[in-house]
This record gives structure tokens, C-alpha cells and sequence, in this order.
């Protein structure tokens, strides 16, 4: 077997040798169960179809930089996978789908790495029951088509200073119901460009979101095909935050409502404007001098405006019990698993 071209599109174009990975998989009707593999890129399927991944562990290399690190789990050019019950940690990313459709990930641990699961140009995704813990990127959905991701749990995705909970990109049809993103930078990021002929449709709804250095991001142009329906947003610093990168000045389109947002108790329409500046002045894109200058009224008005999160009907909010034990709990979990390597 040569070289496995994977990649192409939108970014980059990546050659991956099936003897950078310890398993390779290229075949129909395939089972792997009940593993160990400790390798610096671990299973590769490429190619392939009904293949099931499942009651394992990988383990990368938590010596190498995350930048030379391979995947646990690359799925290239692929239908009728899943993988499920494996632990992983110390890689790139946990589960890497790519060009693939009708992918199940159910009950995957992955942590210690930069993406928990990364699922881009790909159809007939569903995830389910997964926790991502410490890693840059809890779960991202990329320019995908038919998403569904539930029941997951995102914690302490901070290993970074642009880290996410759930990053979700240009999805047409996608998905996300019932999640937990808590203690991140980012709880929920959402970033639009137009793709798929501006036919973008994501609902993020019925997730807890909460300790978020910011609860909810809408980056890109404005879409009436997002909807952010029934969430809870509570402790965190900056509880929703618009960003129209190409200063059109254009509203928020977005269809928010039905969310209990941190400390509002009433049911009278919850107004938050951006506060653009506050996030410059504690990012990485060395803008700090601008947020603590007069320039930052300028930033303001052309990158945010008047712009705010509006949301016509939301749900008085009432304090959860029990998710900072949670969180610490979560946490404590991988510290153990980490101290007995």
C-alpha cells in the first residue's frame, strides 16, 4: 500500500504514510476491540468502509510538541464508521474525521491534546456521550453537512489562549442539543462565512454553558439560519460576544431566544452589548494598547456598533446546583489518570 492522500480544499493538502500510524485499516468489514496502542499517530482508516473502532485506549506522546503529534483515530475518505468507549490522549487530535460520511463517535474520552474531535468536509456525522477535558478544542465541526452532536461534555479546554468548548463552522444542517461547555475560553464559538452557497443552517440548543472566560461567540456575517434557542449561560466573564469581521455594520440575524442568561431573572427581553474591546485586551493579538486608548471607541463602533445579543424571550435564570463540583471533579479525574503514567 503507497502513500494515503488525505487532505485537500479549503487550507492544505496532507500526505499521511501508512507507517506513520500503528494500525492501518483500509479494507471493508472491519473490527477492532479491546486495545492498547501507544504511538506517536495511532488507526488509520482510509478508504474504507463498516469498520468499527471500539473498548480501547490510545495513548500519544506527551514528550512531542502538539504540533508533531499525529491523530488517535484519522478517518479519510470513509462511510459507515464508528468508533466508541476509547479513552485517548496526548495526540493532535483525538478523532480526526475528514471527507467521510455516516461516522458515529459515542463515549470517547480524549485529552491532552489540541482537538478532543475535529470533523471537517464531511456528511453524516453523529456524536454522542463525548468528554473532552484539557485539550485546545473540545469538539469542532467544520464545513460539514448533517451534524449532530449531544450529551457531551467539554471541560478545561484552556491549554491555549484562543480555547474552545464547542467550535462549529459553516455546518449546513448541523445540530448541537444537550452539551455541557464549562470552564473554557470560549464555551460556544460559532463562526459563519457563507459557505455552501450561504445555505449555513446551525441550531445550538438546550446546552449548559458556564465559567466560560466568553459563554457564546457569532463570528463572521450575519445568517438567519442560526438559531440559539433554550441554553443556560451562567458565570461567565463575557456572556456573549458578536464580532462582524468584515465591519459591515450589519445587525445580528441570529435567531437567540428562549435562553436563561447569567443573573437576568425576568422575562423582559435580555440585552447584552459586545464588549469587543474587554476581549482585545485580554487575547493575543497584541491590540491591548488599542483597548486602553481612544482607539477602542472607534474599534467599538466599527467592529461591533450597536450590534447587542438580543433575545425577545428568555428564561428567568435560577442558579444550577452542583456544576462547579462538576467541573473540579472532571478535572481531578485527569490529573489522577495523568499522575499514573
Amino acid at each position: 500500500m503507497g502513500p494515503v492522500e488525505l487532505g485537500g480544499g479549503l487550507f492544505a493538502v496532507y500526505k499521511v504514510r501508512p507507517a506513520d500510524f500503528c494500525v492501518v485499516v483500509n479494507a471493508t468489514n472491519v473490527t477492532i476491540v479491546n486495545f492498547y496502542v501507544k504511538c506517536s499517530a495511532g488507526v488509520l482508516v482510509a478508504s474504507s468502509q463498516n469498520v468499527t473502532v471500539a473498548d480501547g485506549v490510545l495513548e500519544g506522546s506527551p514528550q512531542l510538541p502538539v504540533y508533531r503529534r499525529g491523530a488517535g483515530i484519522y478517518i479519510y475518505n470513509s462511510s459507515n464508521v464508528v468508533v466508541r468507549d476509547v479513552h485517548i490522549r496526548w495526540f493532535h487530535d483525538g478523532v480526526y474525521v475528514e471527507k467521510s460520511k455516516d461516522v458515529k463517535v459515542v463515549n470517547v474520552t480524549v485529552a491532552y491534546s489540541r482537538y478532543g474531535v475535529h470533523v471537517m468536509f464531511s456528511r453524516g456525522v453523529f456524536i454522542h456521550g463525548v468528554s473532552a477535558l484539557r485539550n485546545y478544542v473540545g469538539i469542532a465541526v467544520m464545513y460539514t453537512r448533517d451534524a449532530y452532536v449531544e450529551n457531551s461534555t467539554l471541560v478545561g479546554n484552556v491549554d491555549w489562549a484562543e480555547g474552545y468548548g464547542l467550535f462549529v463552522a459553516d455546518v449546513s444542517n448541523g445540530v448541537f442539543i444537550r452539551n455541557k461547555s464549562l470552564g473554557n475560553v470560549h464555551g460556544v464559538f460559532i463562526l459563519v462565512m457563507g459557505g455552501w452557497g450561504n445555505r449555513t443552517r446551525i441550531a445550538v440548543a438546550q446546552n449548559h454553558v458556564e465559567g466560560n472566560y466568553i459563554g457564546l461567540t457569532y463570528r463572521g456575517i450575519p445568517s438567519p439560519d442560526v438559531y440559539v434557542v433554550d441554553n443556560v449561560f451562567s458565570g461567565n466573564s463575557i456572556p456573549a460576544l458578536y464580532m462582524d469581521i468584515f465591519l459591515t455594520g450589519g445587525e445580528l440575524r441570529a435567531e437567540v431566544r428562549g435562553n436563561a442568561w447569567q443573573g437576568h431573572a425576568s422575562t423582559r427581553p435580555y440585552v447584552y452589548r459586545s464588549a469587543f474591546a474587554e476581549v482585545l485586551a485580554k487575547s493575543e493579538f497584541l491590540a491591548a494598547p488599542i483597548s486602553a486608548s481612544p482607539a477602542r471607541f472607534l474599534v467599538e463602533s466599527f467592529a461591533v456598533g450597536s450590534v447587542a445579543f438580543v433575545d425577545p424571550s428568555p428564561r428567568p435564570y435560577s442558579s444550577s446546583l452542583g456544576v462547579e463540583v462538576l467541573v473540579a471533579f472532571l478535572l481531578a479525574l485527569v490529573w489522577l489518570a495523568a499522575r499514573r503514567t
